[in-house]
């Protein structure tokens, strides 16, 4: 005791320079509030690694065998991959590794990189692989279009990337300016049909000659003097007129000018994607995306100074460049909400604490101390790398009410030692030296609690540790200014003389005491009790909906569509140019942008698929939700040929993204014909589609463009002297041409196309009867159909894998918050839907995640319960007393459930967590009772009084800091802001485990006890 005694006397002596420490380093966390980063979710990297491979217009067939099963087989032995998921469609290939969560994310994308180069000579040499690491950074922060009514998208395109890009690319925190279906330009050079078989010339034979004029080539070195000379063959052309002179050899030393048999234009090149905005006749869309650690907001800003510097500049050719959205907005809205939340929140709990000790002073340092805790805890982030999100807020939401206790339960202690006659110095040292050393053991077992959180894997896992290592910080540095600086303010603000009126709360204290004396009497009503709070918990628990996340409003909405595959690309936008108009008229609507073969989440898709981005007014009068419902009715009902229509949010489509969930509820089926899961998904879509409460189920694996395949008989070589590459570079000339040289305009290049003009006849028709291959044997012209057969395929299945297996995929998204009702009704229509016994199912998406994260976090609440049975004996020596407080805390669940009952909110996630942050709070207020209950067997000679004055001594703290504690919640609880909505069912959770937890604590528990003891 005499070393307590120094050691507070010490604090008393010294409290100038523990002021001004704390003060240091609250400015210091200040200073540092305004460097962290601000995001939505967590800045951190995912396990995931994306391989995207572009091959032009490929079959699928040749993607599938040439590019994409060399591919996975390939990733598959990389080290710690968990699985592979893969697309393959027209000309493209979009491969997701999933690693084990321990790996080094670094070490991930390396391993991967190194794979692809190893068999990257293996797959076609024309492929294009794009490799993106798995982090919030690969999305876009923005996403912007240069547009013009006047100006082509080719012109477009060029200024953006070869004016434009690189300044952007010079601000700092810009990683990259992703264009989304640029239009270039490009010299078609098209061939007289007649005129070159009229001079029986080989296509094949001109394309060597023009890439013989294109070249440039080292051809030695020259020293004269004191100079040394380059030597090169340049045969590049600065103008693409110059090849129209080229001679074209006819042989026998003949021959004749390109312009008599070529017609030179300049035009787009094809492409199979589209881009488009609201506003402008022609635009390209581009996304700003940023580097992993720079702020999305600082990066934002200094991208908007630049546009607007560079707008006036293109204002005079009629060019514009304009913001179509932002991320940031809804990033500075939900931690600004959060924020208010936060500050709203204390004034809430200062006045519950005023209420109750009604003196000002020391509400007054109530209030100081929440923002002193909260600035020394932003350096804790710092240091460890935790920026500010959602997830990190909620944090210190969670532990606000905990910061308070600490310090109030401090000081009402040095208080009543005043009270009873103490001077203030001995009532200080008393006081502190009582309750400190009790309430440092019942922070570590708050802390201890969320060290299960650990077994937690995947994506849950990573949020909410963000989420625990917040809180921890927090309750860390409140319990060092409890021991530290409470002890000074308490010497401050404590008056002169003592107190000699009573306590107001006194008289209801001694009622309460009264009638637990004689309720001790009766202290077996305590069992019933627990009994029928257990029973309601376990039937809440099954009858409470279900969800994996809770549902916000953040003001943008994604538009995914599919057409029939019977569609050209023109035609495609013909139909997306008229969903565009369905959504400006649309009061909510601001703007949109539109992509049609690429989109937010990949880079390449169909030419019958694309999506919208909708970007909401900011204070539009219906919630999204109302908005997407709205829209969904409005294009059914003006576009009746669309095949799927799908609709969310930015941020869920985005965390599906990442953890690699298709939809909120996915069914799988994995067979080993892709064209029977395909068909038998239609059907099954069928049969779901009619499930109340389900709004959506798209099949995601689908058909696409239907195909024409040539294959070439054996007479073509052995009787005509034609072989396949031939046959393939002769039509290839017709339909789709053959890039041969460039022409240069300083570092710009325009390629030039060869094409072979054909008769302006249906392209079906003439391929099949009148097209003609030239024998450069017989120096004639053969009809195809001699040479090949022609087949016609109406619908070609896209291939997905699931960890190398066929697998269709379909998407369901659902109203309400039941998830778990839902796929309940999914199973039961599945049963009956007779689906063929050489077809697996399985069920998918967030829910497979809900599943596995409630699993885990069970088995966290759990282990925590049992952590602290374990420290509870270890720290009372009574078995009697830890089964009494863990029974405590068990029965705060019934509050958790009724609360999300009552509100008609999902368990979820959010709810899950909130269950553990309750038992970190409760446990502080029950091992305070008991250690004053065991205080005082020396003073006491009957047990029943001396449990009724520990109840008496911590009845009004127990009030005090719970009313505080889960009133400081109230504006999260009422979704006070866009940003607290993520967080609500949060709040939820912990206030009314706190409030039902003063009923047990002060009430159940203690007749428990009795029960118990005298047993």
């Amino acid at each position: 005791m005499q070393e307590k005694k120094g050691f507070y006397l010490y604090i008393l002596k010294n409290k100038l320079a523990i002021i001004l420490i704390i003060t240091l380093l609250t400015s210091v966390g200040y200073k540092v509030s305004t460097t962290i980063p601000q995001g939505v979710l967590p800045n951190i990297f995912f396990p995931r690694i994306e391989v995207s491979i572009d091959n032009g217009h490929a079959p699928i067939s040749q993607m599938l065998y040439s590019v994409t099963k060399p591919s996975e087989e390939a990733l598959k032995s990389v080290q710690d991959v968990q699985k592979i998921v893969s697309s393959t469609s027209v000309g493209t290939t979009d491969i997701n590794i999933y690693f084990n969560w321990s790996i080094d994310p670094y070490l991930a994308y390396q391993l991967v990189q190194a794979r692809m180069a190893d068999i990257k000579n293996s797959i076609s040499p024309n492929a294009k692989i794009t490799i993106k690491q798995a982090t919030p950074s690969m999305y876009p922060v923005s996403i912007y279009a240069i547009g013009s009514d006047s100006v082509s998208r080719a012109r477009l395109t060029e200024k953006l990337y070869y004016e434009l890009k690189p300044v952007m690319l010079g601000i700092d925190g810009v990683y990259d300016i992703q264009m989304k279906s640029p239009a270039w330009s490009e010299y078609k050079l098209i061939l007289d049909g007649k005129k070159v078989a009229a001079y029986k010339l080989n296509i094949d034979d001109i394309i060597t000659q023009l890439k013989a004029q294109n070249s440039i080539d080292f051809l030695g070195l020259i020293n004269d003097k004191h100079t040394q000379y380059i030597l090169s063959l340049n045969q590049k052309r600065t103008n693409a007129n110059d090849f129209l002179k080229l001679n074209i050899s006819l042989g026998n030393g003949k021959s004749i000018k390109l312009s008599d048999i070529a017609l030179l234009i300049e035009r787009e090149n094809p492409v199979k994607e589209i881009s488009a905005v609201s506003g402008f006749k022609n635009a390209v869309v581009f996304d700003l995306l940023r580097q992993p650690n720079a702020n999305a907001i600082d990066v934002q800003k200094a991208f908007n100074k630049k546009v607007d510097a560079l707008n006036k500049k293109l204002a005079k050719d009629g060019i514009k460049l304009k913001k179509y959205y932002d991320g940031t907005v809804f990033i500075k809205k939900a931690v600004r909400s959060v924020v208010d939340a936060i500050v709203i929140g204390s004034f809430i709990a200062v006045l519950i604490i005023f209420f109750f000790l009604r003196k000002f002073t020391l509400s007054l340092a109530a209030l100081f101390i929440i923002p002193v805790t909260f600035f020394i805890t932003i350096i804790g982030m710092k240091l460890i790398g935790i920026d500010f999100n959602i997830f990190s807020l909620g944090g210190m939401v969670a532990a606000m009410g905990g910061l308070i206790d600490q310090m109030l339960i401090v000081v009402e202690n040095i208080e009543r030692h005043y009270e009873n006659g103490e001077t203030k110095r001995n009532a200080i040292i008393k006081g502190s030296g009582e309750i400190l050393p009790i309430m440092s053991v019942a922070t570590t077992i708050s802390v201890l609690i969320f060290v299960p959180l650990l077994l937690v894997s995947g994506i849950v896992g990573v949020f909410f540790k963000q989420l625990a290592i917040v809180l921890v910080i927090t309750y860390f540095i409140s319990q060092l200014i409890a021991i530290f600086l409470t002890p000074v303010i308490a010497y401050i603000m404590l008056p002169k003389e003592q107190n000699k009126n009573e306590d107001f709360m006194q008289k209801y204290i001694d009622k309460y005491i009264n009638f637990m004396r004689k309720s001790f009497k009766h202290s077996w009503v305590s069992i019933p009790l627990i009994i029928a709070f257990l029973a309601t918990s376990a039937v809440l628990y099954l009858h409470i909906p279900s969800a994996f996340l809770p549902q916000w409003d953040e003001g943008n909405i994604v538009v995914d569509l599919v057409l029939p595959t019977e569609i050209t690309l023109n035609q495609s936008q013909e139909e997306f140019d008229e969903i565009g108009m369905i959504l400006s008229k649309i009061p909510e609507v601001k703007n949109w942008t539109m992509r049609i073969g690429t989109g937010l989440g990949k880079l390449n898709i169909p030419i019958n698929q694309g999506d919208f981005l909708v970007t909401l007014k900011a204070n539009h009068k219906r919630s999204s939700f109302e908005v997407i419902d709205d829209i969904r009715k409005k294009i059914e009902a003006q576009i009746p040929n669309i095949v799927e229509l799908g609709l969310s949010q930015v941020l869920e489509d985005r965390l599906g993204d990442i953890m690699g969930a298709d939809a909120p509820i996915s069914v799988h089926l994995f067979g080993s014909n892709p064209e029977e899961l395909i068909t038998q998904g239609y059907k099954l879509q069928k049969v779901l589609r009619k499930i109340k409460d389900v709004e959506e189920v798209n099949v995601l694996t689908s058909y696409a463009s239907p195909a024409i395949n040539i294959k070439a008989k054996s007479i073509a070589r052995s009787r005509y002297g034609i072989d396949e590459a031939m046959i393939r570079s002769q039509i290839s000339a017709l339909y789709y041409g053959k890039i041969v040289a460039s022409v240069a305009n300083g570092e710009k290049l325009i390629n030039l196309r060869v094409l072979m003009s054909r008769p302006n006849i249906d392209p079906i028709a003439y391929l099949k009867k009148d097209l003609k291959i030239y024998s450069p044997t017989l120096k004639q012209r053969i009809p195809l159909k001699e040479l090949a057969d022609i087949s016609y395929e109406n619908k070609v299945a896209e291939v997905s894998h699931y960890n190398l297996s066929p697998v269709c995929v379909l998407g369901i998204r659902f109203t309400g918050n039941d998830m778990s009702g839902v796929v309940a009704k999914i199973k039961k229509e599945m049963n009956n839907a007779k689906i063929p016994d050489n077809i697996t199912t399985e069920i998918s998406g967030f829910y497979k995640e809900q599943q596995k994260s409630f699993k885990q976090m069970s088995l966290v609440i759990l282990f925590a319960v049992t952590i602290i049975f374990i420290g509870l004996l270890l720290n009372f020596s009574s078995l009697r007393i830890a089964v009494a407080i863990v029974t405590a805390l068990i029965l705060t669940s019934t509050g958790v459930f009724l609360a999300l009952y009552l509100t008609h909110k999902p368990l979820d996630i959010m709810a899950f967590m909130g269950v553990l942050i309750v038992l970190s709070i409760v446990i502080n207020n029950n091992v305070l009772i008991y250690d004053f209950f065991q205080m005082n067997l020396n003073h006491q000679t009957c047990e029943i009084e001396q449990q009724l004055d520990a109840l008496a001594l911590r009845a009004k703290p127990i009030l005090m800091t719970m009313v505080s504690n889960a009133l400081a919640l109230l504006p999260i609880a009422l979704a006070i802001g866009t940003g607290t909505q993520i967080i609500q069912d949060l709040a939820i959770s912990i206030m009314g485990g706190l409030l039902f937890a003063i009923v047990i604590n002060l009430y159940i528990i203690p007749l428990f006890f009795h029960f118990i003891r005298i047993r």
